[in-house]
């Protein structure tokens, strides 16, 4: 075999593979399409338990100037409430180009600019082809387990079950930066649940440090089978006059998704050797908010997963599905109760009223209980 392990993907999840792999004694190449550092659009927002499924602590320098203390939750009714609670706050660039660091430090191979084309399933290894754009180089190694993590729009996930990808686009966020003042505390997150605005999630607004060093306030949204840009300048213009946002919008970012995220079978950990972790497994989460506490743990699982297998000469598929049961379950049960099942803002209001208590009860009942727990038994919040 040229690699015991194989990853698709330098982000979060392929990262944190290929350093658990490495760590393990597996020989490990993880490669990522773009040239790094490279720019991510993404919260890059998560709770302390981050650290613990990292296994490492987050260097200061690596996040923004600005720290998150607080939530502050608004109701479609226009009412709010919040609540102490700290956060890590990153921009992904200067963050994933850490986790690429620490995963080379490890002994993974990492390669850049680089482009995993086709993966052809062999009895007792893969074939994959990979591609340098750039350089017009094509070329095949041998790795006797392949891990996608290539995000919401999967590229072997794709090749393998392509009816679970779309060809065009399911949904879409978008971010503005902007420069200049407002009425907002630069230490809160802030979530906005209305249908208006967002029909997956919440619209959000926080503070980011960027490259230049200056802290910029990110208004945005997200929205399934509709135009992104025409709800932005609705939440924007309303954010606008509720807290005096005043100044230039500096930069605009976004992603799209060919996921389906309401797809019965969209959480899917694989095939014989091959695994899906983070985003490419289907593990976003829109009633939490968040991915990339899943990212991390199934990239770190999927490599313990591989190391098990090797050392008993069992199925790495097997071990993994079972050491992910417990996140698995919880996407799929917050899956079928995403906000798209309400049909007006005023049902959303309703549903919020009755069960916002009891999260935020249970919220701080398995923060409490996550401090005494290993970083693979975390419980992903909000529970």
């Amino acid at each position: 075999m040229d690699y015991d392990v194989f990853i698709a993907g330098g982000g979060i999840a392929g990262s944190t593979a290929a350093r658990f792999a490495a760590k393990a004694g597996l020989k490990t190449l993880f490669i990522e399409r773009h040239k790094t550092p490279r720019n991510k659009p993404c919260s890059g927002i998560q709770f302390g338990y981050f650290e613990k499924m990292l296994g490492v602590e987050v260097p200061r320098e690596r996040l923004c100037n600005y720290e998150l203390k607080k939530i502050k939750i608004y109701l479609p009714n226009g009412k709010s409430f919040g609540s102490a609670f700290k956060m890590l706050n990153f921009m992904r660039k200067p963050f994933d180009d850490w986790l690429n660091i620490i995963a080379q430090e490890e002994g993974a191979e990492f390669q850049d600019e680089c482009v995993c084309q086709k993966v052809e399933e062999k009895e007792d290894h893969n074939i994959v082809t990979l591609v340098r754009p750039n350089e017009k180089k094509t070329f095949e190694i041998k790795a006797k387990y392949v891990l996608d993590a290539t995000g919401l729009r999967p590229r072997i996930r794709s090749q393998i079950r392509p009816h679970s990808t779309s060809s065009g686009f399911e949904g879409a966020t978008l971010n503005y930066y902007i420069d200049g003042d407002s009425d907002l505390d630069p230490e809160t997150l802030y979530q906005f649940w209305n249908l208006d605005w967002n029909n997956a999630m919440f619209a959000w607004i926080y503070t980011k440090t960027l490259d230049d060093g200056k802290d910029y306030w990110v208004v945005g949204t997200g929205y399934n089978n509709d135009d992104v840009n025409k709800r932005q300048t609705m939440f924007y213009e309303s954010m606008k006059e509720q807290f005096n946002i005043n100044g230039e919008i500096v930069k605009r970012e976004g992603y799209k998704t060919s996921m389906d995220m309401y797809a019965k079978d969209r959480v899917w950990l694989g095939q014989n050797k091959i695994l899906m972790v983070g985003d490419a497994a289907g593990l976003i989460d829109l009633v939490r908010g968040v991915g990339m506490d899943a990212a991390a743990m199934s990239g770190r699982i999927a490599a313990r997963a591989i190391a098990y297998a090797e050392k008993k000469n069992t199925s790495a598929l097997s071990k993994y599905t079972k050491l992910m049961r417990r996140i698995t379950s919880q996407t799929i049960k917050n899956q079928q109760r995403g906000i798209n099942v309400f049909k007006s803002n005023e049902e959303l209001q309703r549903y919020m009223d009755k069960s916002m208590m009891k999260t935020g009860m249970k919220m701080m009942y398995q923060s409490q209980l996550n401090k005494f727990r290993s970083g693979e038994r975390q419980v992903l919040l909000p529970p």
